[in-house]
């Protein structure tokens, strides 16, 4: 199943995200997926970020059956819904600084073989 984008309303600090789904030769539903703004500060999400966030979760329950998707039709973000996205923004922040770590390394080895090559240069030229 495929969902659209259709939108949002805001009110009250909460955000509410619609979409229908799009399938062939089935009548379109409706989803509306609620979410306070003070969740998205709490997480350090974006508020932009918050209808590809509720697009994971439609399609994760799309994509677990018909009996996860039916509490999508009218649903309440809570927090625990953000974990994945977390986890995954944990992960990659992880990543990011063993890469830095290792090009730290490999730029100071490269910087001290460099300065080791100069005196033995000099030591030479010393001679």
């Amino acid at each position: 199943m495929v969902f659209a984008y259709q939108g949002f309303t805001h009110e009250s600090g909460r955000r509410c995200f619609l979409f229908n789904s799009v399938e062939v030769n089935v009548p379109a539903m409706a989803f509306t997926i609620e979410v306070d703004l003070r969740l998205f500060v709490q997480f350090k999400i974006p508020v932009q970020d918050g209808p590809s966030f509720c697009l994971q979760l439609l399609t994760k329950a799309s994509a677990d059956g018909s009996s996860h998707l039916d509490k999508f039709r009218r649903y309440q973000v809570v927090g625990e819904d953000f974990h994945p996205m977390v986890v995954e923004r944990e992960k990659k922040e992880a990543e990011k600084t063993l890469k830095w770590r290792e090009q730290k390394r490999v730029r100071t080895a490269a910087m001290m073989q460099s300065a080791h090559e100069k005196q033995e240069l000099v030591a030479k030229n010393a001679v």
